[in-house]
């Protein structure tokens, strides 16, 4: 049973007398809303550099991301204010991937807000495009890209960052290779007096490998390699041909030279001046928004105070226990976590997100909730594969074969790496309703998808069921949640390693309690995914240091690993700007 409890945290009641002071307004541009307690002045403005920004990148990328709600800004009037919700001693801003919500967090306006802006969306466009740099890249691309201006009808991006090129040109160089090879919890990434070096060094490459004559010709094959699982330095040496060490040479040649590049975009940006709606802003929403900015790893306590707060004070808004439920799984408390759940859904919660998670979380113990979920989730998002996939099966194992079929029917375009399972469903719901014709056709496609020797048998079992009805019916064994299924558990950490082994392969991750490793032997039975179930490809070998979050069963006795793995989330949730 889930019960709202009463600890006293004193940092957090701190940070609440301290909000509850100051005046916080909501101002909504349209495409951004902004909780701020900066003034009205400040915060216009800020908005103002993000709806430019947002149409440099929706002109020079041709789409926006894709949300259903807009980008909520938080901006803080003090650093009183903002320390609480700071997630290192040194970010002056950052970028946080919430639970159905994309937040950006402005420690303080002033002078910098316009570079900060543009950091910042940096970072939310690259996470939405499902791009997995390391961190070097990433904050590297996010300093470049900080800088840009209008002149005349184009955009100028590359102008030198000064305080960088003074840092660089004074200071002692960390040697590249250790911040090619920084993780999101090295220190280079993590602590204020080592990550100037990384920003630092980050930004010097990222903006002689996209503006230089010699790098930047083969900058975008670079950046797929880093992306398609190779390290830093091998893809170097495949694209450019060079080791660690000569791109380093280059770097600080690049660097201390006299001439420096930049990039001008054929694009007129948006001239934002109306002035947008201001209205007082409402002290739950408020809390509302922090409590979501607390709810991370290393915050449990605060966000659990700040949730069941809420969820006292407003019985009837879902959004507490959507981020109870959050916590709970990240805890691995699953049947509390089904439970908030529960509620938050009941009280009317339906961001895509969150029904994803939902389905995900209840289709082995609650199928019929997972089945309003999916249903749901397909309303607002029909072209997701994913979501099909998870409904069709749901339909199948409880004996519903025409839903499962009306809700596969749906799909025009199938990845290669969900064919099999697709093609195998969908085979089985006209073979279950007497469509003798349609399964072959579908078994047709089966067989051209099929890579291993597991799939060729069940095409055979299959067509020699369609030849000799008096057979017993094939069950498949890829449409999830036959029987009873395992209690799933959940960790996060820094995904370092993916391990090919002669029958199946391992996923290595970095926790605060050393590396762990989870075992799989077949790729069809486990969602790779990035944000929105987008799925990605995977390479044997080391991997750019990333956050994820994986779901697993226990390992039977005798395993050489920590757990079966079930669903792997690509997913980095915060980026942030260095002072």
């Amino acid at each position: 049973m889930f019960r709202l409890k009463w600890p006293v945290i004193c940092a957090f009641v701190c940070a609440a007398h301290g909000y509850s002071e100051s005046k916080w307004i909501r101002m909504q541009s349209p495409n951004f809303e902004a909780y701020s307690s900066a003034g009205e002045r400040d915060t216009r403005d800020t908005l103002r550099y993000f709806e430019r920004v947002r149409d440099f990148f929706l002109q020079v990328n041709k789409s926006a991301p894709q949300k259903s709600v807009p980008v909520r800004i938080v901006v803080f009037g003090s650093e009183k204010e903002y320390a609480p919700y700071r997630p290192n001693e040194f970010a002056t801003a950052y970028y946080f991937g919430g639970s159905g919500r994309d937040y950006i967090v402005i420690g303080r306006s002033g002078e910098q807000t316009a570079q900060l802006a543009v950091h910042e969306y940096v970072h939310l466009v690259a996470r939405h495009a499902g791009l997995n740099f390391p961190p070097w890249l990433n904050e590297g691309i996010a300093e470049l890209y900080s800088t840009l201006r209008m002149q005349g009808d184009k955009v100028l991006v590359g102008e030198l960052i000064p305080g960088r090129i003074q840092a660089l040109s004074r200071e002692r160089w960390v040697p590249l290779a250790t911040i090619l090879s920084a993780g999101p919890d090295s220190p280079y990434y993590s602590e204020k007096d080592k990550a100037g070096s990384l920003y630092n060094e980050g930004w010097a490459l990222a903006h002689m490998l996209q503006l230089s004559p010699q790098y930047f010709s083969k900058y975008s094959e670079f950046a797929n390699a880093l992306v398609n699982g190779l390290d830093s330095a091998a893809a170097f040496e495949k694209v450019y041909g060079k080791t660690v060490s000569a791109v380093e040479k280059d770097l600080r040649d690049y660097t201390s030279g006299f001439q420096f590049y930049g990039s001008l975009f054929p694009v007129k940006l948006v001239n934002a001046k109306e002035s947008f709606p201001i209205s007082p802003a409402g002290m739950f929403d408020v809390r509302l928004a922090l409590a979501d900015l607390a709810n991370r790893p290393g915050k449990d306590a605060e966000a659990r105070k700040a949730f069941e707060d809420l969820a006292r004070e407003d019985p009837k808004r879902p959004e507490p226990w959507a981020g109870l439920g959050n916590l709970e799984w990240r805890r691995n408390r699953i049947a509390e976590a089904v439970e908030a759940f529960g509620k938050a859904y009941e009280l009317g919660e339906r961001s895509p997100d969150f029904l994803w998670d939902f389905g995900r979380l209840t289709e082995g113990v609650r199928p019929e909730a997972a089945v309003g979920a999916f249903t749901d989730l397909l309303k607002q998002e029909p072209e997701r594969l994913d979501a099909r996939l998870e409904l069709g099966a749901l339909h199948l194992n409880s004996r519903r074969p025409g839903q499962a079929l009306a809700v596969l029917a749906g799909v025009t375009k199938v990845p290669a790496e969900q064919a099999s399972r697709f093609f195998t469903m969908l085979a089985d719901a006209q073979i279950r309703l007497g469509d003798r014709d349609g399964a072959r056709v579908t078994i047709a496609k089966l067989a051209a998808n099929m890579k291993t020797p597991e799939e060729r048998r069940r095409v055979e079992q299959m067509q020699r069921y369609l030849e000799q009805p008096d057979l017993p019916r094939p069950d498949p064994p890829l449409v999830a949640l036959t029987g009873e299924r395992a209690p799933r558990s959940v960790i996060e950490g820094s995904f370092v390693e993916f391990v090919c082994l002669d029958e199946g392969f391992k996923v290595v991750i970095e926790t605060g309690q050393g590396k762990k490793g989870f075992l799989f032997t077949n790729p069809k039975q486990v969602s790779v995914a990035g944000r929105g179930g987008k799925n990605v490809d995977l390479s044997c070998g080391p991997q750019p240091p990333t956050h994820v979050k994986i779901e697993y069963t226990a390992a039977g006795a005798g395993t050489d690993a920590d757990g079966i793995l079930t669903i792997l989330y690509l997913d980095p949730e915060i980026r942030s700007a260095p002072e």
